[in-house]
């Protein structure tokens, strides 16, 4: 009897990593909920839905509030009971969740950049009019610690 428990065993596909990344080749998969009572999660979803849509970026969306299935293979995929959407795989690799959608890429979410005039020297090389000489003088783009606010954030 343990000999047929064993090759049936054989035969059932447990889906691993390796597994994940062979079924979602080529793919863009979000894991969402278009469940509206809990506001907050709802609107982390609609938000990276809209940036997905905004880079133009085609995706395949599962809905864990309408499947099942979606809700077991997530909880496989995060090795976790608990199931936090949204999530982002990218060709079967996790890449995060709304905090990464939302990490600016120009200053990597920072908000502060080295002033693009001094390069963060604080010093403007501007020549001075009034004589011939370059006078280093206090550069009045950046604070004082050589930084600008990021234009994208």
């Amino acid at each position: 009897m343990v000999p047929i428990v064993a090759d049936n065993l054989s035969k059932y596909q447990f889906f691993t990593i390796a597994n994940y990344k062979e079924k979602d080749s080529g793919k863009v998969v979000l894991y969402t909920t278009s469940m509206g009572i809990i506001r907050d999660t709802y609107a982390k979803c609609s938000n990276v839905k809209q940036i997905l849509r905004t880079l133009l970026v085609k995706f395949e969306e599962r809905d864990v509030f309408m499947s099942l299935e979606y809700q077991q293979e997530i909880k496989e995929r995060m090795h976790s009971d608990i199931i936090k959407v949204p999530q982002l795989f990218v060709e079967g690799q996790h890449i995060g969740s709304i905090a990464t959608a939302y990490t600016c890429q120009t200053c990597g979410g920072y908000r502060l950049l080295p002033c693009p005039s001094c390069n963060g020297s604080k010093k403007s090389v501007h020549r001075n009019h009034f004589t011939a000489e370059f006078v280093a003088l206090k550069c009045m783009n950046c604070d004082e610690v050589g930084l600008v606010k990021c234009h994208n954030c």
